[in-house]
């Protein structure tokens, strides 16, 4: 399809015309106002910290296997290896409740694989420390986990 004459004139007419120039303009103005709003955005914004998990690997020797309030295991701690310089390890020594989990720390682990009094176990235990809300409330507190190593 070609222009004719005519049509090429009244073209060249509107692309040369105030309102295009005006549209090029405010497209330019966008571009640059939008250019400038993604280079402050990080100034506007606070940084978002995001926390990892501390690990700390212990060894324990089970002392009980608690039923009451509800199914727990209650341990000795013999050993612990923290994953770093700022991991915040129980006590050797300490008297440890918890609940064992599976390794994916998803669902408890089923009570017929816990270990039993006396017997000696790894759990990798792992926690998380954030501001938790609860009642209109927030308040520090730990998220904590108690998967047993190699089961």
């Amino acid at each position: 399809m070609s222009l004719s004459p005519d049509g090429l004139a009244t073209y060249r007419a509107l692309t040369g015309s105030a309102a295009a120039q005006t549209c090029r303009r405010a497209r330019d103005a966008l571009k640059t106002g939008l250019a400038l709003f993604v280079l402050t955005l990080p100034i506007l914004c606070d940084p978002v910290q995001a926390s990892t998990w501390q690990i700390c690997r212990m060894d324990v020797r089970v002392t009980e296997v608690m039923k009451r309030p509800y199914p727990q295991l209650q341990a000795q701690i013999l050993k612990t290896i923290p994953a770093s310089t700022t991991v915040e390890c129980p006590k050797v020594g300490a008297t440890l409740t918890f609940t064992p989990e599976t390794t994916d720390y998803q669902t408890t682990l089923p009570r017929r694989q816990w270990p039993t009094k006396g017997q000696s176990v790894r759990v990798d235990y792992r926690y998380l420390d954030g501001i938790c809300k609860g009642d209109g409330q927030d308040y520090p507190c730990r998220i904590k986990h108690y998967p047993l190593d190699g089961r």
